[in-house]
């Protein structure tokens, strides 16, 4: 289930099937997060995680049209219910090149039994398209999760 809440902010419901706490470690542990980061039509080269508040992370991949980098910081990191992170592009694939406009990503993870209801609300945006963008990416992103969380224990 997913909703724009409005033009700028989005609004994604998931239901996993898998605990929270593997849920919450495919976005906290660099192992799991690679395999699963990034819509299917993109390629992640290289990720880098201190899931603690006030720690950084960075992503590099590439897509058919480009190489690419995003990052941002730790904000609130409660385990395994709560994980709020800012994100941003790089202008270029450099990780030292200026950030262009963040936003934040929190995500809330409930147990439902033996599966997790997570919830992400990311923004705000600069802008509807790119907002949009991200439905697509983070539809696509859980759909490689799901899977990732089917094939490991």
């Amino acid at each position: 289930m997913a909703a724009v809440l409005d033009d700028k902010t989005l609004r994604i419901v998931r239901v996993f099937d898998a605990s929270r706490e593997r849920v919450f470690d495919a976005w906290v542990v660099q192992e799991n997060f690679i395999q699963w980061m990034c819509p299917p039509n993109v390629h992640v080269d290289e990720v880098k995680l201190d899931s603690r508040p006030g720690g950084a992370w960075h992503l590099r991949g590439r897509n058919a049209t480009r190489n690419f980098v995003t990052s941002g910081t730790y904000v609130e990191v409660v385990r395994p219910e709560r994980l709020v992170f800012t994100w941003a592009h790089h202008a270029t694939e450099d990780t030292a090149s200026p950030r262009g406009h963040e936003t934040t990503v929190r995500l809330e993870f409930r147990a439902l039994g033996d599966k997790t209801e997570m919830t992400l609300i990311q923004g705000p945006f600069a802008d509807t398209p790119s907002c949009n963008a991200h439905f697509e990416g983070w539809t696509g992103s859980f759909g490689k999760l799901e899977t990732y969380l089917r094939r490991t224990p």
